[in-house]
């Protein structure tokens, strides 16, 4: 009973959120598809992203192809590299609206507490989750911009991989920074805050060394983690499973099995990639070998790197001596 009481005079003193007429937050911050949504959203990102590398990857390896170098925008199908950067700057817009305007009533004019409120100009405490989860989108807008002004003018090279770098640092840098006071809350929070924090190394690492496609795979693992994680958070913060259930924090069991959970996460994203790449190697020998060299040569002048038209490759089979419309695996 005297810790119970403990921990109501520590909420007292500055550990609750708190509505404008003086009472506390008594529910959970965040929801379910406040998580699985910007999951799938990174998900979504990093299958694009794969898909790119590999592709730009493979098609380096061929004799008199052009040397692989980092992108933070990729072509997909028809669709140029400039449609991606379009959905980078104006998706975070449609989120912010949705984190300031509709999640509370009144949306962002219940920032501070009106007067006539018992909490009269204090900061309306349940809306705070909100500004911090929309202030992590302006940076990604900014990433978009510098990627479509890259496709108008020249920037010095390795401009758009700093922005991108920046826009994860800085969703890391607010997330690592987001308050949470539960053990499991804590823990789940903080592995999110370390794949941010990866994909935006990676990044500014692929800024130093564009050439390294192993890079690139860092950063395109790091963002499934990321997505991953999302996913795997709001099964644990909202399935209300008795086995995530820490008793207010006092069961430090569910905190503990975090970082087991995290690690899956990783091993199976690393497993995906190696799926990946040995699928890639298969469908583009395939394609070395049934594809005559007239045909190689206007798929690849679709090819587009950093907004310029690849240079004409030769079939690796042809230039073994054999047939170009013959298949080899």
């Amino acid at each position: 009973m005297d810790s119970h009481n403990g921990g109501d005079d520590g909420m007292q003193h500055g550990h609750g959120i708190w509505m404008c007429d003086g009472e506390p937050l008594m529910t959970e911050g965040g929801s379910w598809i406040g998580h699985v949504a910007p999951g799938m959203v990174m998900l979504i990102w990093g299958l694009h992203w794969s898909q790119g590398a590999f592709r730009n990857y493979f098609i380096s390896r061929r004799s008199k192809g052009q040397e692989y170098r980092a992108q933070t925008t990729y072509t997909l199908w028809r669709f140029p590299a400039v449609s991606e950067s379009m959905f980078k700057t104006f998706l975070p817009m449609i989120a912010m609206s949705v984190e300031l305007y509709f999640a509370h009533r009144g949306g962002w004019r219940t920032l501070i507490c009106p007067a006539g409120t018992k909490r009269e100009g204090h900061f309306y405490g349940p809306h705070m989750g909100n500004w911090q989860h929309a202030a992590m989108y302006p940076p990604f807008i900014l990433s978009g911009i510098v990627d479509l002004l890259g496709e108008e003018i020249e920037l010095p090279r390795g401009t758009q991989q700093i922005f991108l770098f920046l826009a994860f640092f800085l969703e890391a840098l607010l997330m690592g920074l987001h308050k949470k006071h539960t053990p499991l809350d804590i823990a789940v929070h903080s592995v999110l805050f370390y794949a941010m924090m990866a994909t935006a190394l990676f990044i500014l690492l692929e800024a130093i060394h564009p050439r390294n496609f192993l890079l690139s795979c860092g950063r395109i693992t790091a963002i499934f983690v990321q997505g991953g994680w999302f996913v795997v958070a709001a099964h644990i913060l909202f399935a209300n499973a008795p086995a995530w259930n820490e008793d207010g924090g006092e069961d430090m069991a569910p905190s503990m099995m975090v970082p087991v959970y995290f690690v899956t996460v990783i091993v199976a994203a690393l497993l995906f990639m190696c799926g990946v790449y040995l699928v890639s190697y298969v469908y583009y020998k395939i394609m070395d070998g049934c594809l005559s060299s007239y045909e190689r040569t206007g798929l690849l002048e679709e090819d587009r790197v950093e907004g310029r038209v690849n240079g004409v490759a030769i079939p690796m089979s042809t230039l073994g001596g054999t047939s170009g419309t013959s298949c080899q695996v």
